[in-house]
């Protein structure tokens, strides 16, 4: 009986860290949004939007946007895009007040963060790409 406990806790613990590094590896290819709120009022919401092109067909093959509603006042926003290839993205939001805000789109690929910051006068983003470990020397 003694031996089942230590066997058991390392039974999970195995568990945890076998899953921890499996949803590394299959997610490592994904890009991450960050929506930074400058102003200084409560967005109502702000979407980060993929920006695929129709097939021949004349049908969008997909559709990926990420929301979040009342984002507050030098508040920040992140979320994981599961898009696993290059896209263009762009982010529309709506302030307290009714204003309407969109940025231009930026040309992501599947591995990267984008940054936008919102401000009262428009939406500016950013694309770092984020290197692969084996180019790493």
């Amino acid at each position: 009986m003694k031996r089942v406990v230590p066997v058991a806790v390392g039974l999970a613990i195995g568990v945890a860290v076998g899953f921890f590094l499996g949803a590394m590896v299959t997610r490592h290819d994904e890009s991450i949004g960050v929506i930074y709120n400058g102003t200084d009022e409560t967005l109502l919401g702000a979407t980060i939007a993929a920006d695929f092109p129709k097939s021949s067909g004349g049908y969008l093959p997909e559709v990926a946007a990420y929301s979040i509603d009342k984002l507050q006042p030098h508040h920040t926003y992140t979320v994981r895009l599961s898009s696993h290839r290059p896209t263009k993205l762009y982010v529309h939001a709506t302030t307290a007040g009714g204003k309407e805000l969109s940025s231009e789109k930026v040309y992501v690929e599947s591995q990267g963060v984008v940054f936008a910051l919102v401000s009262s006068d428009g939406i500016t983003l950013q694309y770092e790409k984020l290197s692969n470990r084996a180019d790493w020397h």
